[in-house]
């Protein structure tokens, strides 16, 4: 009788003291839950809700990049009156870019702790704060820390939270998502020259400036459609967690009950050492900084040659882009002139983006390659624009940098994702983006010593040389790998 009472008490004990111990459990859980890992069994929802993240992170593209795309026509004759140099103006462009793509080194630390709807938010509140700054903005070093820094490092997070949202909803559609995406942002090139240009002769600087700022409000809510992808899984998903869980609570529940002849203190014991948080053994620095930014991938070849090459490239695009209008206002061109080869560009880039998904469902092409045909096209259009030439030559020319420009962009968000596991892909993006920040700061300043040295002609065939290089780069891996290892290309089966 007396043993009888004895097991009741330890058995009454047992849950008193898993009682203690399970809130803790769950904190600690919850708080060491790594958000980017939705699990190996996870399947993208390819549709649904996805299409409506699709259409809100190209709008949120539209209204981040407004500014940047702009900033030559809004700020180009206020700088020179300031009295900002073309070396100080690249430094303001370059930084921008390199503080907007050094903050992706912590996405992979971020996006462990915070979905990507937080971390969009939060680049929201930082990039109207920048802008903000750059209406009262006098001096090099206002731009600097207004434009440059607070600017660029929220729009690095919602660039980041954007393509994190568009490549967990989907995995076999996300050329479509990619094209809807990039179609979506297209329509600013097309209107916001001229709407840049009216304010300008209405209201002046600042007052345009202003206006801008107002405009990136709109990310607030366009943040906000980037729900949790687990709110939208697929209902057999859902069940299949669900019966693991309760299996996992089955097993618990057994070993403890396996347990009752064992006396109350080696009891509490046992369960701390299970049931509690274990004591993991105390990790050198270095293994720590390489596993909090996942720095693992740097020893995949393939890997650091694809960043690379997107490297260079997006130094050569965002610069080209950035100084379109301080280029074609160098070779004598007017401002209505400058918008309407602008907005005629991004008409072209438009049309393309939206038929992407109908072109890859007839044409069956890698999305390297057709991001090869789309960036030679670009080249090309540059090496022409770099010779003097005409008003409606120039327009021929926009026209097919627009046509270009389109597929450029679509494939360019599909490279990495193509190659990366989706749980490594916030850690591989940031990490392909430091080395741009890294290159824009080392390699921005110079952009503005070519233009001073010799012209803008030379800036344009040297940013033609970068992305032949990158290509180039990607070529000779991919003949190393076939006539060394018998396969064409080290990557896996790219999403269609």
């Amino acid at each position: 009788m007396s043993d009888v009472r004895l097991d009741k008490q330890i058995v009454k004990d047992t849950v008193t003291e898993n009682a203690k111990i399970q809130p803790t459990l769950k904190r600690s859980e919850k708080k060491k839950r790594n958000k980017s890992d939705l699990g190996d069994n996870f399947v993208a929802p390819d549709g649904g809700w996805g299409w409506f993240v699709s259409i809100a992170s190209g709008a949120n593209t539209l209204v981040t990049f407004a500014t940047a795309q702009q900033f030559g026509i809004i700020f180009r004759g206020h700088l020179a009156e300031l009295g900002i140099t073309s070396s100080q103006l690249t430094t303001i462009i370059n930084t921008q870019l390199a503080v907007s793509a050094v903050s992706g080194i912590f996405n992979g630390a971020l996006f462990r702790r915070f979905t990507f709807r937080q971390v969009a938010l939060m680049g929201s509140f930082l990039t109207f704060a920048g802008l903000l700054g750059c209406v009262y903005a006098s001096e090099f070093l206002h731009f600097v820390f207004a434009y440059s820094v607070c600017y660029g490092l929220g729009r690095g997070f919602i660039v980041s939270a954007s393509a994190l949202a568009i490549n967990t909803y989907f995995k076999k559609k996300r050329r479509s998502a990619a094209s809807y995406q990039f179609g979506v942002a297209a329509l600013g090139p097309i209107v916001l020259p001229y709407v840049a240009t009216y304010l300008l002769s209405s209201v002046g600087v600042r007052y345009t400036a202003l206006c801008f700022a107002a405009l990136s409000l709109n990310t607030l809510p366009f943040s906000l459609v980037y729900q949790p992808v687990r709110w939208h899984v697929k209902k057999q998903q859902k069940d299949e967690e669900y019966l693991q869980c309760n299996v996992e609570k089955s097993k618990m529940i057994s070993e403890d009950i396996s347990q009752k002849s064992i006396p109350t203190s080696d009891l509490a014991k046992e369960n701390q050492s299970v049931g509690a948080v274990e004591v993991k053994k105390k990790k050198s620095v270095m293994k720590k900084i390489v596993k909090f930014f996942d720095l693992d991938l740097l020893r995949d070849p393939t890997y650091i040659n694809l960043s690379l090459g997107l490297t260079l490239i997006n130094f050569a695009e965002i610069n080209f882009a950035i100084l379109t209008p301080f280029i074609l206002s160098d070779f004598g061109f007017e401002n209505d002139e400058i918008a309407f080869a602008m907005s005629l560009l991004g008409l072209c880039d438009l049309i393309v983006r939206f038929l992407v998904p109908f072109i890859t469902a007839k044409i069956k092409l890698g999305n390297k390659m057709f991001f090869a045909i789309g960036l030679l096209g670009m080249c090309l259009g540059r090496l022409v624009l770099s010779f003097p030439t005409t008003f409606y030559f120039m327009i021929a020319v926009f026209i097919w940098l627009g046509l270009s420009k389109g597929f450029r962009t679509v494939f360019w968000s599909l490279i990495l994702p193509g190659y990366v596991p989706l749980k490594r892909l916030p850690a591989a993006v940031g990490l392909q983006r430091l080395m741009s920040g890294i290159f824009s700061m080392a390699c921005g300043p110079l952009i503005g010593l070519i233009r001073d040295k010799t012209s803008y002609s030379t800036v344009l065939n040297f940013l033609n040389l970068l992305c032949v290089l990158a290509l180039f780069m990607w070529l000779l891996e991919s003949l190393i790998c076939k006539y060394c290892t018998g396969t064409a290309s080290p990557n896996k089966k790219e999403p269609e």
